[in-house]
């Protein structure tokens, strides 16, 4: 059957709102109960994972799968209805969960803020930390005998006027909270190791305002004891000793101890590049694992959320990895003696929640999409490289792949903004729907996307939601703007002291490349992103007024300074860097002219674009009294905009209803704007 003819933006799709909506979750951590070298209890056959359901308020689930699967493999709940393993540290959360040597678990209840056990075979559940709605504990460690009676984790307290970060250990048995390591400002991946006859040592990351873990942070080691007091036993870290990274010019990610010689393997990014690094045990000076072809490619990214793992231990000599160049992420395996590797025979990848882990010395498991699949849990068989599973599909979308648009990995030449030089990049995804071809002599509309972050990156994964719309007709573009990851720490730096300015521009070159390329409608552009992409929305409708014909926002930035004043600790320096620049002196004054020309709400008269504001009313990053003062001043200043607040929604929506609401009020503006529907 001949396809029908129709304009771009109007076609028919098999992906409805209620399915993205409501059949979709994410998949966000992996946890195996994998076999313990120094356990006589028989080796487990289980992996667990945490799945996220919108249909259940945005619930997180942890999910049992028998190990290796099958096809016919049975999934199981095994966290109750009332509980979600989920957590608030740092305000994204991440390591919420962990498996111990005796096979039961141990979680951070996102409802509570407890910690309790779980018996995945009865799925019986007990408290060992009760919940107090100021103290959060994430990043959760107990995978081996080695702690025997301990649970590390991060806390963070919010008690006291000033919120305070530390390591600590957890009493399994009595509930005691001992705090192990204190006075930076913040910490990521505690994590105990006891190799044959050696120390107990314990690793961390930690860093200190203004910087991010991505801009400077350290790597410590230190031996641990569990030492007699009148309370009982009570753990301690003795004579931390520093291994790597400095303040605001070199950032540390992935420590990894290999418990069979208790050497330790992380990342550094001094190169440019986040390569990989060991320590060999009873040393203080780490060697450069030198892998001759991914010298610039990263082993690591951006450490938003606790617990994630870009590489696993197989053996002691070798490591399977998530290798990044070009925000196109490849599965390598990695002989640490030999300093050799082999890409393995998969697609690319994208990984926007890094979780891969060894489940043994056979197998490994890893979270990710591919150009053709949507995010999922595959399980490898590392011994048969072509033995890749799928576990379980984060959508139930029943569309054939025909619909399904691939994304292009395209760069272009940066033709607007104050710094015309380089390259940009971008992931361009076409319109496709096998029932439809536009109109002759018609281009289809452009939606240009906006990750967040800004420091975070889109790869060339199957992003189902994109899909909503390249199968009506529309093309998008998701921006790798200035400043991204997934590059070189150069491009990552390079929206220091330009945030606001270097990535709206790069959106705009964008736009002229492919309007150029005849590719698509120049007069029919909108721009969406949320966080900080809902700021470089705002700005960049502020900043070319002519280029866009409408604007989505969803719980953006409209107003930076008062970010600086309200936001979360995690995040409350970072904009200093991306607004003031690194190492530079900025006098007051000149900080309030900068803050106030990089406001979109100080400059909204500029807007010609009718623009949608999208809001959860418990955003704690951005209030939603920001957004509404940046649409009073939209309406004051005669433009077209409508906001929209969601209930019970954060920075971020996680609920069905929310979802489908959004994903609606989009649609009816795109008509409106890029389909210029009187009807709308």
């Amino acid at each position: 059957m001949a396809p029908t003819v129709a304009p771009f933006g109007t076609w028919d799709s098999p992906i409805s709102v209620n399915l993205l909506a409501s059949e979709g979750i994410s998949l966000v951590q992996i946890a195996p109960n994998a076999p313990n070298p120094r356990s006589d209890l028989p080796s487990p056959d289980k992996i667990y994972y945490v799945e996220g359901r919108p249909a259940e308020q945005g619930r997180f689930c942890i999910v049992e799968c028998t190990f290796p699967p099958t096809a016919s493999a049975q999934l199981r709940d095994v966290l109750p209805q009332e509980y979600s393993a989920r957590t608030s540290v740092h305000g994204y959360g991440g390591g919420a969960f962990t498996c111990q040597y005796n096979n039961n678990l141990v979680f951070s209840d996102g409802k509570t803020n407890g910690v309790y056990s779980l018996d995945p075979r009865t799925t019986q559940v007990d408290c060992i930390v009760t919940g107090n709605d100021k103290v959060f504990y994430g990043d959760l460690d107990a995978r081996d005998d080695i702690l025997q009676r301990w649970i590390l984790a991060i806390c963070e307290d919010h008690r006291s006027e000033t919120i305070v970060n530390s390591i600590v250990a957890i009493d399994i048995e009595t509930g005691a909270v001992h705090t192990v390591v204190l006075g930076a400002d913040f910490y990521t991946h505690p994590q105990l190791s006891v190799a044959a006859n050696r120390q107990a040592m314990i690793c961390w990351m930690q860093w200190n305002h203004p910087d991010m873990p991505w801009t400077g942070s350290q790597l410590f080691i230190a031996p641990w004891i569990v030492g007699e007091s009148s309370e009982g036993e009570k753990p301690r870290v003795d004579a931390p000793i520093y291994i790597s990274g400095r303040p605001g010019s070199e950032s540390v990610a992935q420590p990894k101890w290999d418990h069979e010689d208790g050497s330790l393997l992380f990342c550094n990014d001094i190169s440019g590049y986040w390569q990989l690094y060991r320590l060999e045990a009873g040393c203080t000076t780490p060697a450069r694992v030198c892998l001759r072809g991914l010298e610039e490619g990263n082993f690591a990214g951006p450490e938003w959320w606790l617990g994630s793992s870009f590489f696993a231990f197989l053996d002691h000599d070798t490591i399977v990895a998530l290798w990044t160049k070009n925000a196109v992420q490849r599965l390598v395996k990695v002989d640490l003696q030999s300093s050799s590797y082999q890409f393995l025979p998969f697609p690319p990848i994208e990984n926007q929640t890094p979780s891969l882990r060894q489940v043994s010395g056979h197998h490994f498991a890893f979270i990710g999409s591919t150009p053709h699949k949507p995010d999922s849990l595959y399980s490898v068989a590392s011994k048969h490289q072509d033995d890749l599973t799928v576990v379980k599909s984060s959508s139930n979308v029943p569309v054939s792949n025909t619909y399904y648009s691939t994304a292009e990995p395209i760069s272009f030449q940066r033709t607007h903004g104050p710094e015309r030089e380089g390259f940009s990049h971008a992931m361009f995804i076409p319109p496709k729907n096998p029932g439809y071809i536009g109109l002759q002599d018609e281009l289809p509309p452009l939606i240009i996307s906006m990750h967040g972050g800004p420091t975070a990156e889109v790869g060339p994964g199957l992003n189902v939601g994109w899909q909503y719309w390249t199968t009506r007709g529309y093309a998008l573009a998701a921006v790798n703007y200035s400043g991204s990851s997934g590059y070189s720490r150069t491009y990552r730096s390079g929206l220091d002291g330009r945030w606001g300015i270097a990535d709206v521009a790069d959106a705009a070159s964008c736009v002229e490349h492919l309007a150029s390329a005849g590719l698509i409608d120049r007069t029919r552009v909108g721009i969406v992103g949320g966080s900080a992409g809902g700021y470089a929305c705002l700005q960049a409708l502020c900043s070319y007024p002519d280029m866009f014909a409408g604007g989505v926002s969803l719980y953006g930035i409209s107003d930076v300074k008062a970010l600086i004043q309200e936001t979360e600790k995690f995040e409350s320096h970072y904009a200093d860097r991306l607004l003031f620049g690194a190492n530079r002196t900025t006098s007051d004054d000149e900080k309030e002219e900068i803050l106030h020309a990089r406001s979109p709400l100080y400059h909204a008269e500029r807007i010609k674009a009718a623009t949608l504001l999208l809001q959860g009313l418990e955003d704690k990053i951005v209030p939603p009294n920001q957004t509404q003062r940046m649409a009073d001043v939209i309406k004051i200043n005669n433009g077209d905009v409508k906001v929209i607040f969601f209930e019970g929604e954060g920075h971020g929506f996680l609920r069905a209803e929310s979802l489908e609401r959004s994903i609606t009020a989009q649609e009816q503006w795109w008509r409106k704007t890029l389909l210029r529907d009187a009807k709308v």
